[in-house]
């Protein structure tokens, strides 16, 4: 072994620790392949439990073309045994660039380990030898009767179905079930797996899902941007496919695709789709600016992939195992940023006079772009209208605070665009791939509630088979609602999304109990918190805050302030105590951001969102109504602790 390789080793050791750690919470560098030549590439996909430990000939591993015999594993990484000093320097760089080729995969490998244990999915691994081509071999998910027993098949309305493709389009599974609880034990025999066979047949249930990998062209304006895509094919008892459409999943911005395996499968069965999730890289490179996750040209290149023939993509899918040709519906989504790129691809498609119309919707999860992005694109897919919809989380950090969602409300007003989930994590629709990337990215973001992943899968797939089927909130079997209505699934809840409220100050004023709060430290203690606002003979809003220090008639707490409109707003006031005066100006430090249309609860925050009030009309509510106050405090984006605040006035008795 020459020092080189000896340093190639060591330094893929150092490497895989720290890709580990980043990939933990989604921080592994996008693996692409922009600059590869025209050699193929191929792999095998191993048990994942053991991607981290193989060795050098028995390793998942990724060739370059350069093995003489197709069926075995490139010699130039097997163990270096008996090397004669003949050996000339061309054979040995030869042999280090193939080592570099499989020490890059057994790195991705790394990001991508636990990848195939699903919740609720048997798993069905399958060994194979590396053939030389550009395509993997698959593995086969398996789906319990418990899954199949809760779909209700649908069938396709006659225009979709003439607008897919005669030999690909067949009815869905059905609207999308929470993955069970229980998870199945993987088979322990593994087989060579039989290539992916498209039919024209009528689908029956969908009950496994086969994936392979395979290099993906994505089209430039004067080049092209190679990468590796991961597919995912539905398949029925007789392994066939029968797929409806096909769905692109973008990952997230230092995001890697084996991050959203769970996601992918739970989105191919349940939709009865071809999944494909492709790596692409999360900053520009000198090569070309305009390559990665925000940049123009992959966003058209992937756009035009879906133009005319989709040869691209059906060349990726055939190497990866599909025997036919893909459907030509198709729907686009994606996560973080891979949502906003979504939006952005399906607005370029819809801008080509010669898309052919097959786009059905868009789909983001929790995603967020660059200002202006979301919006321009909106524009293009408005005649004829495109759905786009959101699974969005609360406002944080990691999907801009939610501007991008604020945007997406705000160009299609009174529409339904997409809901928020209480509580929500930034990472929700991410989880179930990896143990150790759930853990890490819930910890950079936060930790996503119980049911709340499962409510994303029985959103998505709700709304994507009615997208198939040319239905919407109005006629389809999905989740849909009302502006800003609250939405209770299973463990945890939604609200729809909505502006913010417009405030009829005069219908505001009167008295207002406070049932739950952030504790500031003068509150702490404090009873019967109550809220009279009234007019001032100058216009401004006389506020008066009262209430008792630990019991009913314990000493008493009483504040005067006064508080004006916030100019060029609806909902937000600045409010003033003692000695100073309301101004004006933004931002306001009292936003009342949801409202009931009858005036009977409000929910306030600040601009920094630490604050929050809970204030009704009544003195007390039932468990479920605050629960429910509590959700919409969380949606609204208030993120400091409330707590209940006693109201002891409402048990005495008036004789």
């Amino acid at each position: 072994m020459t020092s080189r390789r000896l340093l190639i080793w060591v330094g893929a050791i150092g490497a895989g620790g720290c890709l580990t750690l980043a990939a933990a919470t989604g921080v592994a560098a996008a693996d692409s392949d922009s600059e590869s030549a025209d050699s193929a590439s191929s792999s095998t996909e191993q048990d994942s439990s053991a991607a981290s430990q193989d060795s050098p000939d028995g390793g998942t591993t990724e060739g370059s073309g350069t093995a003489t015999d197709p069926a075995t594993i490139p010699a130039s990484i097997k163990p270096s045994v008996m090397r004669s000093a003949e050996d000339d320097a061309d054979e040995e760089a030869q042999a280090d660039a193939a080592l570099e080729d499989a020490i890059e995969l057994e790195i991705e490998d790394l990001s991508s380990a636990g990848e195939e244990s699903t919740e609720g999915l048997e798993v069905e691994s399958t060994d194979a030898d590396i053939d030389g081509t550009d395509g993997e071999t698959t593995e086969t998910t398996e789906v319990p009767d418990s899954v199949l027993s809760d779909t209700d098949p649908v069938t396709p309305s006659t225009e979709v179905a003439e607008a897919a493709s005669d030999d690909a389009v067949t009815p869905p599974t059905g609207r999308a079930a929470a993955v069970p609880d229980e998870v199945a034990e993987a088979d322990s025999e593994s087989a060579d797996a039989a290539p992916a066979v498209l039919q024209a047949a009528a689908a029956g249930p969908v009950t496994g899902v086969q994936t392979g990998r395979a290099t993906l062209t994505i089209p430039l304006d004067d080049d092209e941007f190679r990468t590796r895509a991961d597919w995912y094919f539905p398949t029925q008892a007789d392994g066939s496919i029968a797929a409806t459409g096909v769905i692109w999943l973008q990952h997230g911005f230092l995001g890697t695709k084996s991050s959203y395996s769970a996601l992918a499968k739970t989105l191919a069965q349940q939709t009865n789709s071809v999944v494909v999730a492709a790596n692409l890289p999360s900053f520009p490179s000198l090569r070309c600016g305009g390559c990665w996750i925000n940049g123009t040209a992959l966003q058209q290149g992937v756009a035009a992939m879906f133009v005319g023939g989709e040869d691209s993509l059906n060349m990726s899918a055939t190497a990866a195992g599909l025997v036919g040709t893909l459907p030509t519906s198709f729907v686009l989504s994606g996560h973080s940023a891979g949502g906003g790129f979504a939006t952005a691809a399906g607005g370029y498609y819809a801008a080509d006079p010669s898309s052919g119309g097959n786009l059905r919707g868009v789909v983001m999860f929790d995603g967020f772009s660059f200002s202006g992005v979301v919006p321009d694109a909106l524009q293009r897919l408005d005649n004829p209208y495109i759905p786009v919809y959101q699974i969005a989380a609360p406002p944080q950090p990691f999907n801009s605070n939610g501007a991008t969602t604020a945007e997406l409300v705000a160009a299609r007003p009174g529409q339904f665009v997409g809901v928020t989930l209480a509580n929500g994590s930034h990472v929700d629709s991410m989880l179930g791939s990896n143990p150790i990337i759930d853990f890490f990215a819930q910890l950079v973001t936060r930790f996503s509630p119980a049911g709340n992943t499962e409510a994303v899968y029985t959103l998505a797939t709700g709304w994507i088979n009615d997208l198939y089927q040319g239905l919407g909130p109005a006629d389809g079997t999905g989740i849909y609602g009302a502006p800003d209505q609250y939405i209770v699934m299973g463990d945890t809840a939604a609200v729809v999304l909505s502006p913010p409220p417009v405030v009829d100050l005069d219908r505001y004023l009167g008295t207002w109990y406070e049932v739950g709060s952030v504790k500031q430290f003068f509150s702490i203690g404090l009873v019967n918190t109550t809220a009279q606002y009234s007019l001032n003979p100058d216009g401004s809003i006389r506020v008066e805050n009262s209430g008792n220090y630990f019991v009913n008639n314990g000493p008493e707490s009483r504040i005067v302030g006064a508080a004006l409109p916030v100019e060029g707003s609806e909902n937000k006031l600045n409010v003033a105590f003692f000695f100073g005066n309301p101004s004006t100006n933004p931002p306001g430090n009292y936003w009342i951001v949801d409202l009931d249309p009858d005036y009977q609860w409000a929910i306030v925050t600040d601009f920094t969102g630490l604050s929050g009030f809970l204030l009704t009309r009544t003195r007390t509510v039932s468990d479920d109504f605050y629960q429910e106050l509590l959700n919409r405090a969380s949606v609204k984006g208030v993120k400091g602790r409330i707590t209940p605040t006693r109201q002891p006035a409402a048990d005495t008795v008036t004789v």
